[in-house]
């Protein structure tokens, strides 16, 4: 049986319709669940995952040895990330707050992101009781993305059985 936290990121995972030869970046990648479904869709492709935190950089290390050939791990912010000159077809967050309003961490994004890649983020709080919040939030996001210079391409919504999520892609504005 999986989890609800599990089937969320499940959740997320799929809607960045990762391709074999994806370069991920996914932005707090806590015990490395994330990870470990990314992994399993790359052939070829390669992710990278940061976190503040050192603790659990090493717990997604643990969680991800058999696909350590396809990731490379990061303690630290995106602003202080040395990712040299790597871009990302993909970048990822889920529940990651500094990403969710204007600043430094959007504007790095924007840099790593490969021309026509593109960003996701994704807020997955239990508590929402209606599909209404997390539409409301996807608007919001949706707001602070175009105000940073990105072009919004989808919000979608997430149904009950995890509770109510809420995703948003886009890409960076020419």
């Amino acid at each position: 049986m999986t989890s609800k936290s599990s089937d969320r990121l499940a959740w997320a995972v799929e809607a960045l319709d990762i391709g074999p030869n994806d370069r991920i970046l996914e932005l707090g990648s806590g015990h490395g669940v994330a990870v470990s479904l990314v992994c399993e869709l790359l052939d070829g492709g390669r992710v990278t995952a940061l976190d503040r935190s050192p603790k659990m950089i090493e717990m997604a290390e643990q969680r991800n040895r058999a696909h350590a050939e396809k990731v490379r791990f990061i303690a630290s912010s995106i602003e202080d990330a040395d990712l040299g000159d790597q871009v990302y077809d993909k970048v990822f967050a889920v529940n990651v707050a500094a990403l969710h309003k204007p600043g430094k961490p959007l504007e790095v994004v924007r840099q790593v992101l490969a021309p026509g890649g593109s960003l996701h983020l994704f807020s997955q709080a239990p508590g929402w009781n209606s599909p209404k919040e997390a539409e409301r939030f996807g608007a919001q996001l949706s707001e602070v993305l175009e105000g940073a210079g990105f072009i919004v391409e989808e919000v979608r919504v997430g149904g009950a059985s995890t509770g109510f999520e809420a995703g948003v892609a886009a890409r960076a504005a020419s």
